[in-house]
């Protein structure tokens, strides 16, 4: 596994990291998600301090992944008892 230095910059500062080459693209779509995330608070809410912008941005995207979280584990539950469901009809049949 190929490791590369790059930079992200977040809110106005640089942050250098070393990371495998295969997720240099995630990562840099992160970035770039969060710094469109952090203009758009910065503009709705007209705060000017960089902290309090990255804790929004944090405290959104903590609450967009647990309501992710919470959606995958009700899909999951459907699933199982679908597959409970098509596991007694099958019974039956035999």
């Amino acid at each position: 596994m190929e490791k590369l230095n790059i930079k992200i910059s977040l809110a106005n500062r640089l942050y250098p990291m070393n990371i495998a080459s295969s997720e240099e693209k995630t990562i840099r779509l992160s970035a770039f998600k969060i710094e469109k995330m952090l203009k758009v608070l910065k503009d709705k809410y007209s705060v000017k301090d960089d902290q309090d912008l990255l804790a929004m941005c944090a405290l959104q995207l903590c609450v967009k992944l647990e309501k992710s979280d919470v959606h995958r584990k009700e899909i999951e539950e459907k699933i199982i008892d679908s597959i409970f469901d098509i596991n007694e009809k099958i019974s039956d049949l035999v």
